[in-house]
């Protein structure tokens, strides 16, 4: 095993805030699915899929380096969260 002398690119500190704020969003993803596939109609399905896109899309460019962002998802999402497992469908 090679012995690399270049630093790490992120901090343990910033990986671990990264890994709950993806976690955060996959859940919060997750809650939004689960809406839309008990959906009572095609529109409220289509409005549920239209929130979830950015989501998706945060997810997936998310990295270690978004401080800011990062600590937007940590203290805003479980209050999103919370809101979408405790309405009904379409609410």
């Amino acid at each position: 095993m090679m012995n690399s002398t270049r630093p790490p690119r992120w901090t343990a500190a910033q990986m671990d805030a990264y890994e709950q704020a993806h976690a955060l969003l996959n859940a919060v993803i997750a809650a939004y699915s689960g809406r839309i596939g008990a959906a009572p109609s095609p529109e409220i399905a289509q409005a549920l899929r239209k929130e979830r896109a950015p989501l998706l899309t945060e997810r997936d460019t998310l990295t270690a380096d978004d401080t800011a962002r990062i600590t937007e998802i940590i203290r805003e999402m479980p209050a999103r969260l919370a809101e979408l497992r405790e309405g009904g469908p379409g609410e």
